[in-house]
């Protein structure tokens, strides 16, 4: 039980380790290519070429490390029990950020009224130069305006689960591996 509990605890902050900075300097990287301008919006190219390889890579090397440390005996249940976690953690995110971004329309309202600004739905170029000229650089600028698509929000963390699960299958040699343990599905000849 010890093993399965640091195996889990391994792999998470594994997982957090790696993944954290990878995804804080990529939006750097691919500059124009992180956001769209007009819409603020994450683009489907920085998801599929940046954002879900990067999750899969880090999240195969996080399960391959929980099944390690966890043993034999308490590979499966350490690797089921990672993924709920980061699948849990992901999903309760998406709902905080789809709760915080019906709130922080009614409160840029407010606060337009309020210092008397007009606020022009999808306008990200005035939000870009409001952030440029608090003194942040254009990639900053645009990073905190940029908004991930809700379908993105939803299916991250199953694609971090799935990483996990084939990390931590690799050490027990996928189908073929188990069936040759006994542990697979009954049949054959």
């Amino acid at each position: 039980m010890a093993r399965l509990i640091l195996g889990v605890f391994v792999g998470f902050v594994l997982m957090s380790v790696i993944a954290f900075p990878l995804g804080e300097t990529a939006p750097a990287m691919v500059g124009d290519r992180y956001s769209d301008a007009q819409t603020g919006m994450v683009t489907s190219w920085y998801i599929f070429v940046v954002q879900w390889p990067i999750a899969l890579m880090t999240s195969v090397v996080s399960g391959i490390v929980a099944a390690l440390i966890a043993g034999r005996e308490a590979r499966d249940s350490a690797i089921r029990t990672l993924a709920m976690i980061f699948i849990a953690i992901g999903l309760f995110s998406a709902v905080l950020t789809f709760v915080a971004d019906l709130r922080g329309g009614e409160s840029e309202v407010t606060m337009a009224e309020a210092t008397g600004e007009d606020i022009v739905e999808g306008e990200i170029a005035g939000q870009v130069a409001r952030a440029e000229a608090d003194g942040e650089t254009d990639a900053v600028a645009v990073e905190t305006v940029a908004r991930q698509p809700f379908w993105n929000l939803i299916s991250l963390p199953f694609v971090t689960g799935l990483g996990i699960i084939l990390g931590g299958g690799l050490l027990s040699g996928g189908p073929a591996g188990r069936e040759s343990a006994g542990l697979g599905s009954g049949g054959g000849s």
